[in-house]
């Protein structure tokens, strides 16, 4: 079976479009609730929000993955036994969640969280019984449609969460402004496929099933959310909770590139080769190639360009309380070009029925953090720790490498091009910015390091 240029086009077109005016609506709303928020209230978020990730992950056996991947995925049974899988599981991690609110209050010392804790763990009862059409739409490679809808959901979750926060500048907007987006997402999710009907069914075989396929999801979700929490979880008690609210913001928009590069992976990259499982791996590499390495050099030109003018954004449209964004955001960006990579390769390997090589890579990179961090913050304090998490994605990139040589399915020389051309593009853009008189994107780091008196 060939592989489709016009899907992959298409498919990519859509996705990146919607994903990157996804984004950018993201970073406007991201800068309208700063504009309208205290730093702190970021932070208070950023602890929740990681510990409801975490609480999800704990149980996370890919219902959505299975779908996706399995040849019955289209079947009422199937489907229904995965929504109703998914729905009994949402409710019990949310009593998960009320459970453990109060000793995390404590642990942290920010009373608040005994009541933000629960309110926000309920997005993952709304997220339980949101219907299984969008898995459907991957499965049935109807990518637009699935784009459409997410980036509707995404307009009016935004506006709801400024509304929240022009009518009470509080903790509670936040909160709130996701309920509420969570809520249309459910209601929304049930006019997406006509022809499907959920119910309450638990078949026994596919329950089976999906738990076999599952089981290197559930450690790879573990592990993943370890991995790409961990600072935020380590840094919530080791700095306060204002810088912890900047460092987050910093976080999140060096993730922005990485997670349109994700979405490809999960929309595009997996479904499509969970398609072609039929075909020859060297041939389904043959047809692949040529494609990826031209995604990848666009990608390195818009990366680079990213990292020349990181800081900009953050100067103009950010007040001075979220000023010392500008040194972190150049240093997180670079790191995420190994997340990138990461990220195409790991959907490759989940395509090709594989998910076990992201369990044990995002159990190095969890490792190394947890090693990592203490031990940087000891001696070089928070630059240090940035250090780190930037190192932490290149330590993740190389299991997943190993695992693709393994599988007969590697791209190391076009990941090594990229990266080439990355250091290539971003040396040229800083030296032309250098060269008008606007210095570099670094000069903030070098005056926190003292290099710049």
């Amino acid at each position: 079976m060939t592989i489709s240029i016009g899907f992959l086009l298409r498919g990519a077109v859509w996705t990146v479009g919607a994903y990157g005016l996804g984004q950018v609506l993201r970073l406007v709303t991201n800068v309208v609730l700063a504009r309208l928020l205290a730093p702190e209230l970021f932070g208070i978020m950023l602890i929740v929000n990681s510990l409801r990730t975490g609480i999800e992950l704990l149980s996370d056996v890919g219902i959505g993955q299975n779908i996706v991947y399995h040849k019955n995925g289209n079947d009422p049974e199937f489907y229904n036994t995965a929504w109703t899988m998914q729905a009994i599981r949402s409710v019990l991690l949310w009593l998960v969640a009320l459970g453990i609110a109060a000793p995390v209050a404590q642990f942290y010392q920010s009373p608040i969280l005994v009541y933000v804790v629960p309110l926000t763990a309920f997005n993952m009862v709304l997220a339980g019984f949101t219907s299984v059409t969008r898995e459907l739409l991957l499965k049935r490679l109807q990518i637009a449609k699935l784009n459409a809808f997410d980036t509707a959901t995404s307009i009016i979750s935004s506006a709801a969460f400024v509304l929240f926060a022009y009518l009470s500048p509080t903790i509670w907007a936040l909160v709130f402004g996701g309920l509420f987006g969570s809520a249309v997402t459910l209601i929304g999710s049930y006019f997406l496929l006509p022809d499907v009907t959920q119910r309450f069914q638990l078949s026994k075989r596919f329950s089976s099933e999906i738990l076999h396929f599952g089981k290197w999801i559930f450690i790879s979700s573990l592990l993943y959310f370890l991995s790409t929490n961990f600072d935020r979880l380590y840094l919530a008690k080791a700095v306060p909770l204002q810088l912890l609210g900047v460092y987050g913001i910093a976080r999140a928009l060096s993730e922005l590139l990485g997670q349109v590069v994700l979405r490809l992976g999960n929309y595009v990259l997996f479904p499509l080769i969970a398609s072609h499982s039929q075909t020859r791996r060297d041939e389904l590499r043959r047809q692949l190639g040529p494609l990826r390495v031209k995604f990848l050099l666009l990608t390195s030109i818009v990366f680079s360009l990213l990292v020349a003018i990181a800081d900009i954004p953050i100067k103009l449209l950010y007040d001075e309380r979220y000023q010392a964004a500008n040194w972190m955001l150049p240093v997180l960006i670079i790191g995420s070009w190994f997340s990138i990579l990461a990220y195409l390769n790991e959907s490759t390997l989940l395509g090709l029925g594989k998910p076990s090589y992201s369990a044990i890579s995002n159990g190095f990179k969890f490792a190394f953090l947890a090693i990592g961090l203490p031990l940087s913050f000891e001696i070089y304090g928070l630059i240090g720790c940035i250090l780190i998490v930037v190192l932490a994605d290149l330590v993740r990139y190389i299991p997943i490498l190993i695992g693709q040589r393994r599988e007969h399915f590697s791209f190391g020389r076009q990941d090594l091009l990229g990266t080439l051309a990355v250091i290539v593009f971003a040396g040229f853009w800083e030296w032309a910015r250098w060269s008008v008189g606007f210095g570099t994107s670094f000069d903030s780091l070098w005056l926190e390091l003292g290099l710049i008196v």
